[in-house]
């Protein structure tokens, strides 16, 4: 459940100042922060890079119901020479995205509103014809968990990480390749 919007947030929508979306991806490679201007923006001690048009969310819905939402951070223009540098294992990574205004300064007015908290899922690539390269990056909010099978095995490494004094498991690797004569008794 999202938090509801502060009264200072609440009043820079009133005055109709200019507004944007912070997006900050926890990938393996290290955490990256997006904002959808151009340049750079400091806000919270963080740089957040400026990506224009180059970069986008979508599609954001909020919803009451028990759902799973699918959405997806895009970023084109990538230079192929570093994509070749980046990690693709993105799973089970956070990724996140406010809704935020900017002050006469041009500051982040305090208490940007999450419109997005989601987990990442998987990442794609895909190359242009100018050798530039467009990253997608799919995410999925709410329950989707539940649709999910469990990423674990019953090993003995895994029964021992559980229960240290365990050795229950330890004999079956030797079983695997096994032949076993089954008679009647």
């Amino acid at each position: 459940m999202t938090r509801p919007v502060t009264a200072r947030m609440a009043q820079a929508l009133l005055d109709r100042r200019p507004i944007g979306l912070l997006c900050e991806i926890d990938h393996p490679d290290g955490t990256v922060r997006f904002w959808t201007g151009l340049g750079t923006l400091t806000y919270d001690g963080e740089t957040w890079i400026g990506i224009g048009v180059l970069g986008g969310i979508a599609p954001v819905k909020q919803s009451s119901d028990v759902s799973i939402q699918e959405i997806q951070y895009a970023l084109s223009g990538v230079d192929t020479d570093a994509v070749s540098r980046i990690s693709d294992d993105v799973r089970n990574r956070a990724g996140s995205a406010w809704l935020f205004c900017l002050d006469e300064q041009h500051h982040v007015v305090a208490d940007p509103y999450q419109v997005v908290d989601s987990q990442l899922d998987y990442q794609t690539f895909t190359a242009g014809d100018g050798g530039e390269t467009a990253i997608s990056i799919i995410a999925r909010t709410g329950f989707y968990t539940l649709e999910r099978g469990i990423d674990e095995a019953w090993t003995p490494e895994n029964q021992k990480s559980l229960y240290p004094t365990d050795t229950g498991l330890d004999m079956i690797p030797g079983l695997q390749n096994q032949d076993v004569q089954w008679t009647a008794t």
